[in-house]
């Protein structure tokens, strides 16, 4: 399904002109008022979010911005130091020696400096490099310690109607919409948020559907239209202080959450789509790049550090809490988290 954007609203090309969710009553009813709701709930001119570093809380000043994401650094920008420095040889030669060791070489050095010792190879020599890059940046002057852009991640992973084949003109809606709020300075996950949604396009969940997120008919039934669902998740989100005194991220594990199915979902309910998830974090992509891996699944992603699935696979607040652990893990072996992933008018999901 490619999508377009059009006057500040996203619209599917394969979405008919006129959808069955806007002649329900209930979300058309109030929708110049959740419109205004939905502005003072942090989603269009919200501060501490991309593009906007107005905060209200005191802040250290620093001086590197990232202009691709948007987001102010709280560290020197080593990409855009000088290599040439002392240093750079000392991690080079560490980095050397490590790659020389064994997996039981390896783990020995990361049980003795007390790190996570779970994960292949690759992803271990990977945490020790890390782990003494920013012991010797450290121990020169003019380098300062490595922090995360933002105060807290939101994880996000819908769960959509399907079916199996699915048709090409198939427009999916939101049916589950659940957020695990991460603190990254603490890397402790402080609160979780979860809702199901009643869908109207298609308002009959698939026996496929159901089976692979273990959603029912009776739960979607009984649960609130996107609308009022999204203007929980924004209240929710006031309330954490999210955009005004805390800076924040969206975090997903590909561009599927944002470009297909809130993109849709948008504009079927016709509700703003958010500035702050144009932008996120693409877990999947942070871990390959960070660890030199190939982009694997949140199952694989899981395997790769030794980890198992905990939870329903397929049922969105698992799925949320199972990119949660790999985000925190990332967190702690030294990974700076960035936007790395943005809104896409092209998007197709056959080609992802």
């Amino acid at each position: 399904m490619t999508s377009s954007v059009e006057a500040g609203t996203t619209r599917p090309t394969a979405c008919p002109q006129k959808s069955r969710s806007v002649r329900d009553s209930s979300s058309q009813g109030g929708l110049a008022t959740l419109d205004k709701e939905l502005k003072h709930l942090c989603l269009d001119d919200c501060c501490g979010v991309h593009g906007d570093r107005k905060q209200s809380r005191p802040r250290p000043k620093f001086t590197s911005t990232d202009q691709s994401s948007g987001v102010t650094s709280r560290f020197n920008n080593i990409n855009k130091i000088d290599k040439s420095h002392p240093v750079f040889k000392q991690i080079s030669r560490k980095n050397g020696e490590i790659n020389k060791l064994n997996a039981s070489e390896v783990k020995a050095k990361l049980g003795t400096l007390k790190l996570n010792t779970r994960g292949r190879i690759d992803i271990l020599k990977s945490r020790l490099k890390s782990y003494y890059k920013q012991r010797q940046l450290a121990a020169e002057s003019g380098f300062q310690s490595m922090h995360q852009q933002f105060d807290y991640l939101l994880v996000i992973d819908y769960e959509a109607t399907c079916e199996e084949p699915e048709p090409p003109d198939f427009v999916p809606e939101i049916i589950e919409f659940p957020i695990v709020l991460i603190n990254t300075s603490t890397l402790e996950v402080e609160d979780e948020f979860q809702a199901f949604c009643r869908p109207t396009f298609n308002p009959k969940l698939t026996q496929f559907c159901t089976d692979l997120t273990s959603i029912t008919q009776s739960m979607v039934d009984s649960a609130e239209l996107f609308p009022d669902v999204w203007k929980k998740v924004c209240k929710w989100m006031d309330s954490k202080g999210l955009g005004t005194y805390y800076t924040f991220a969206v975090a997903c594990d590909g561009p599927w959450d944002m470009n297909l199915f809130l993109n849709v979902q948008c504009h079927l309910s016709q509700v703003p789509f958010p500035n702050f998830c144009r932008k996120w974090v693409n877990i999947c992509k942070a871990m390959s790049n960070f660890y030199h891996l190939p982009r694997m699944s949140l199952k694989n992603m899981l395997t790769a550090h030794e980890l198992t699935f905990e939870g329903r696979p397929h049922r969105g607040i698992s799925d949320a809490r199972n990119i949660a652990r790999i985000a925190v893990i990332l967190m702690e072996d030294g990974c700076i988290l960035d936007c790395n992933d943005s809104f896409d008018t092209n998007f197709s999901p056959n080609a992802h």
